[in-house]
């Protein structure tokens, strides 16, 4: 476990709980041969696969054939979608019992806010700790948290304290984290953005913020160059909701290029995984009482 931060500054109080690598841990959960050794979930496409894989660079949304030829030891187990929504239930269920202020992001990740609950609950670090515990003692699952003043900067530190790690940001250093680490790290930057942005020699989030709103607009477009010069700067105003206001609902899972062969089992289980974030979504959505905006 990577733990960083040991003194809590204030204001650092959203969690961001991210399972690691759940639908391979789910398997390795519940079968002890398979602990420790390159997992995949799904034969046609890679619909998840343990970090042993990903040692080897298998990745999720690969070609399956692809990601035996990366790592021809790797063992392949068909999905049990069933299985892993009973664990996701499991694990929201000592999210909710932490604090009131969870909101779902997937399945297998979400936002928490704890602030206020110093006095019952210890620091935001001790909550974090304890939080992790019970998941891996109550579920069997490894999950990683990140925290820090903004929904942003909780889920970049989730994501660099991976796998298996609690990792705190304290105001004071929000920056010095956030501008050494790879344009990838921003909201929105995918390959064809950060490919972009590489072309003008931009390639940390330090780049990004050395530049102003309207010269961002120019190489990427004025929406994304708002967006990456308020992330750059870490500015992200929006707090942690149980429900959302919106007009449609809807998910959308990557399964890599065209020609893959997937199995009715492997279809079944993108599918149903689908259904279950978009229903996440409306439950939320539905809470709120209205659908407009």
């Amino acid at each position: 476990m990577f733990v960083s931060g040991a003194r809590v500054a204030d204001g650092a109080h959203i969690l961001h709980a991210d399972l690691d690598s759940f639908y391979a841990s789910v398997e390795q959960r519940d079968d002890p041969s398979l602990r420790g050794r390159p997992v995949i979930v799904g034969g046609g496409v890679v619909l998840a696969a343990s970090y042993e894989a990903k040692a080897y660079g298998v990745r999720t949304a690969m070609n399956g054939g692809q990601a035996r030829r990366l790592c021809p030891q790797v063992i392949v187990v068909p999905p049990r979608m069933r299985a892993y929504t009973e664990a996701s239930r499991a694990v929201f269920e000592v999210f909710r019992d932490t604090t009131p202020l969870v909101e779902p992001v997937s399945v297998d990740e979400a936002f928490l806010d704890v602030g206020g609950l110093g006095r019952v609950s210890g620091t935001p670090v001790q909550i974090g700790a304890r939080l992790r515990e019970r998941v891996l003692v109550d579920v069997g699952l490894p999950i990683t948290v990140g925290i820090a003043r903004t929904k942003f900067l909780a889920k970049v530190a989730s994501q660099e304290a991976k796998p298996d790690g609690l990792l705190l940001v304290p105001p004071d250093r929000e920056l010095a984290f956030l501008h050494p680490l790879p344009v990838r790290r921003l909201w929105g930057v995918g390959a064809t953005t950060a490919e972009k942005l590489r072309l003008h020699g931009i390639h940390t989030v330090a780049d990004v913020a050395e530049l102003s709103e309207p010269a961002l607009g120019t190489m990427v477009g004025p929406a994304m160059g708002r967006q990456l010069f308020a992330l750059a700067h870490n500015i992200d105003r929006r707090r942690v909701v149980t429900g959302t206001r919106r007009r449609s609902v809807g998910a959308q899972r990557a399964l890599g290029r065209s020609g893959n062969t997937m199995s009715d089992q492997e279809i079944d289980a993108v599918v149903v995984n689908l259904v279950d974030r978009i229903t996440r979504r409306m439950r939320a959505a539905g809470r709120t009482g209205s659908s407009g905006e």
